[in-house]
């Protein structure tokens, strides 16, 4: 790897790590999710990066994708099990991270199912291991603590202005030859729960992703193009739109998405309405893997 690129990933990683460490001050009973949020992404952007997704704040059954909305009310509640997703990326390179923060003490386990998941598959990120060989180790050790591992949530690689490159890194056992290079740069993302071990999607999409383009009738939809344009294919949130109307915007969407202009990206929720918790680091495969998310 070009070491200009790999100072970039360490940058960015460190800065998304020292956010999820500060997100952890800030999940607490009555934090309004909005505040935190937007404090999480400033911090990113005071940091010197930028955000490489909205920061992600899913609350019990819900595994991803759910970013505030403007003037979101929403509050944690005592007995909450909070998962903090934050992305940062310097020049399109990224750092990956999350955890899970329980308030209380009833999902406290579920919490170190995915957190020793993780540290348990950190030490295989070396060139030559079996993707395989990390799958199963992620489920073996979700399984020790009674829980399930989330089937259809994968981790991922890591590429430039790519949140998910190849190769998929499932969470549970399966047959793959595919081994791992020296320097490839990948996210390893447990999910455990005490669910059914699946995902659906569900409303409601507020985060988006602009792949592709042309002519569109309404404004509203134009003005989006160009904005999300300059995130060159990294996902952007709604509330981030410079349009004062959400209905505006809603109208403007559903014609982008008509259009095959914007991915949209669901909330996803426990199938059965399962707690879950996450855990994930950004590695750099090595010898000695290279955690560039872990804060020493």
């Amino acid at each position: 790897m070009d070491e200009n690129i790999k100072e970039k990933y360490i940058k960015a990683g460190k800065i998304a790590g020292e956010v999820r460490e500060k997100s952890k001050e800030l999940v607490k009973v009555n934090a309004n999710i909005f505040d935190i949020a937007e404090k999480l992404e400033k911090m990113i952007r005071d940091k010197g990066a930028e955000p490489a997704f909205p920061v992600n704040i899913s609350i019990n059954d819900i595994a991803a994708h759910y970013t505030p909305i403007s003037g979101d009310e929403t509050k944690i509640n005592n007995g909450d099990v909070v998962k903090i997703d934050v992305g940062a990326h310097v020049d399109g390179f990224v750092g990956d991270t999350a955890c899970t923060i329980a308030l209380g003490e009833k999902h406290q386990k579920l919490v170190e199912s995915s957190e020793a998941a993780l540290a348990e598959t950190i030490k295989l990120c070396k060139p030559g291991t079996k993707l395989s060989d990390i799958s199963t180790k992620i489920e073996e050790t979700i399984n020790s603590f009674g829980f399930n591992p989330i089937s259809n949530l994968t981790g991922h690689g890591l590429a430039e202005y790519d949140l998910h490159a190849e190769p998929q890194i499932p969470n549970i056992k399966f047959n793959s030859d595919y081994k791992l290079s020296k320097d490839q740069v990948i996210a390893i993302e447990p999910f455990a729960t005490d669910g059914s071990g699946m995902v659906k999607e569900s409303e409601p999409v507020i985060i988006f992703r602009l792949v592709g383009g042309g002519p569109v009738r309404n404004h509203d939809a134009r003005i989006i193009m160009s904005f999300a344009d300059k995130f060159r294919g990294l996902p952007f949130a709604e509330r981030w739109i410079p349009i004062e109307s959400r209905v505006k915007i809603r109208i403007a969407l559903r014609e982008l998405r008509e259009r095959g202009i914007i991915y949209e990206y669901p909330v996803l929720k426990e199938a059965k309405n399962g707690f879950i918790s996450q855990a994930e680091h950004t590695i750099i495969v090595g010898d000695e893997p290279l955690v560039t998310t872990k804060i020493f």
